[in-house]
């Protein structure tokens, strides 16, 4: 079972305990290569620089290229009605929280893909 996570950090450092840290890093650029997205995060990335880096290229998604921050929801498949629910009018504070989203998504993947596999 997934244990909830408070935000981005605590998300992170409990999966950078883990062999899957990695894993959800292979996964996060895969998902951004699919979705056209030039930008791929360094697997020895630490936990703060991947929220770091993720948070940053979201907020500029969100400003200058909106219909690839969509595409990149769909493709990752984070809930319409979880993106719809963040509250805030202020883009840095709106990103922070769909990172969150995103990383608690695309760690639920990662998390199912090793539980299932052979």
């Amino acid at each position: 079972m997934l244990p909830s996570y408070q935000n981005s950090v605590d998300l992170l450092n409990n999966v950078a305990n883990t062999k899957l840290y990695k894993d959800l890093i292979i996964q996060l650029n895969k998902d951004l290569n699919l979705t056209s997205i030039d930008i791929a995060f360094l697997e020895d990335y630490s936990p703060t620089q991947l929220k770091e880096a993720l948070q940053k290229l979201i907020k500029e998604l969100i400003q200058y290229d909106f219909n690839s921050y969509s595409n990149l929801l769909y493709r990752i498949d984070v809930s319409e009605k979880e993106i719809q629910n963040i509250e805030s009018s202020d883009v840095d504070r709106y990103s922070e929280n769909a990172t969150f989203l995103i990383l608690k998504r695309v760690w639920k993947k990662v998390w199912f893909k090793h539980q299932f596999s052979g």
